[in-house]
């Protein structure tokens, strides 16, 4: 509700009404009442009234022996005189940004209902230094292609973030520029046209050095990538990667995360018949000793891209591949001589296995010319333009004939097609 004076912004309260002197309260459900620190006389104090039926808000002042609910006016100061501590600010930060798509969910519920305690709670965790992570919920997931996910508790999800608001920015200045995945200003549709541009820009600078300006596309995968990445050289990757501005509160959660074991008393919610047809490779249950993260956390993409960061280096500066992205692990290199590429490979595949313990999917190694199209991202380049790939295609004929019931969803569904189809 749109407030004036003090209030700069729309806020949320819940009308709990006002209590007289005598106990009894009045107007639950349709005023909320919030006493303030400013006194009118000895008797009175000022207050601020929402009303629920015409959105008004009031400054009035009231007897201080009613009963008001408390406004906080700034931190509380505790025995010391030391203000209360800064981490219960960023963890106030870290809700608003974990509950973002997650409204309304069960468990964002049951946290937003106690969400003081909650925070206080994990406050206290975090200073003491006995947080610990709770079980998550591990199930199948058939869409877009078939994966094992195991969701954290909302809570856990809350301190991913937190963690992810103190070390990203540090972390970040380390990866090369053709990182696309999980970074402010980057993403799916920032990778495919940058790929894109590196088409047009190869096809200009090797068109006097190869034939009728060939260009060759090289495409490479991680075999089993989430379930393979070893947790110990991980850890030291991200320490080394912040260098000496890693504090102690962020490496123990660090250490927490990423030494976790995701599948221990885990709640499953699929049946067990679920994963009959998923690949070894593609399942935690299947992991070597003190490897693989859980696919679906914020820590383990931002993971994912510290673990790979030393083969970006090592393309660009070792391999001098000026024409080479990489989302997650799928990996695009370019370039107008053919047999560099095929050198390429091998140089890659050793890295990878002397310095990261990964293998190379040895079925999604493609080499083709450019001029034919590839797929990446979800999307089908060519030189001289961009299609949806055939995933998309399919979805879109689906949301065609297979309209949702309500008339105005199933247009934005359209909609966001049509949007997508237009970039």
């Amino acid at each position: 509700m749109p407030v004036s004076r003090e209030f700069s912004q729309e806020v949320s309260a819940l009308p709990g009404g006002n209590g007289n002197s005598n106990g009894n309260f009045n107007n639950v459900g349709n005023n909320g009442n919030w006493w303030s620190a400013s006194e009118n006389n000895s008797n009175n104090a000022y207050n601020r009234n929402m009303n629920y039926n015409n959105e008004n808000a009031n400054w009035n002042n009231n007897d201080k022996n009613n009963l008001l609910s408390v406004r906080c006016v700034q931190d509380c100061l505790g025995k010391t005189g030391k203000p209360a501590s800064p981490i219960f600010s960023e963890l106030h930060k870290a809700y608003l940004d974990a509950r973002k798509h997650k409204r309304n969910t069960i468990n964002q519920l049951k946290f937003e209902r106690n969400l003081e305690i909650e925070l206080l709670s994990l406050c206290n965790e975090l200073e003491t230094r006995t947080y610990e992570l709770k079980p998550g919920i591990c199930f199948i997931n058939e869409l877009p292609v078939k994966r094992e996910i195991i969701a954290a508790d909302f809570r856990d999800r809350v301190i991913h973030h937190f963690l992810y608001n103190r070390i990203y920015p540090s972390l970040d200045r380390k990866f090369i520029y053709d990182s696309y995945s999980c970074r402010v200003g980057k993403g799916t549709l920032f990778g495919i046209k940058r790929v894109q541009r590196f088409l047009k820009s190869c096809a200009v600078g090797e068109s006097h050095a190869t034939p009728f300006g060939d260009v060759w596309v090289l495409r490479l995968d991680i075999q089993g990538f989430f379930m393979a990445i070893n947790r110990r050289i991980l850890f030291d990757l991200i320490i080394r990667g912040l260098h000496n501005e890693v504090c102690n509160l962020s490496e123990f959660l660090i250490r927490k995360i990423v030494f976790n074991e995701p599948l221990k008393n885990s709640l499953f919610k699929s049946p067990k018949s679920a994963w009959n047809d998923l690949p070894p490779d593609k399942s935690l249950m299947h992991s070597a000793p003190g490897c693989g993260l859980p696919i679906g956390n914020l820590t383990s993409q931002v993971f994912a891209n510290v673990y790979l960061n030393p083969l970006d280096h090592f393309v660009k500066r070792e391999l001098k591949m000026k024409y080479y992205g990489r989302y997650v692990d799928d990996m695009v290199l370019i370039h107008g001589d053919k047999r560099i590429l095929l050198d390429a490979v091998s140089s890659i595949r050793e890295f990878l296995l002397d310095e990261l313990k990964l293998t190379l999917h040895p079925k999604k190694i493609r080499l083709q010319p450019a001029a034919k199209g590839f797929a990446f991202l979800g999307a089908y380049i060519y030189p001289n333009g961009i299609t949806v790939g055939r995933r998309v295609v399919k979805k879109f004929r689906e949301c065609i004939f297979n309209p949702l019931p309500n008339p105005e969803k199933q247009a934005q569904r359209v909609q966001s097609y049509l949007g997508l189809m237009a970039q």
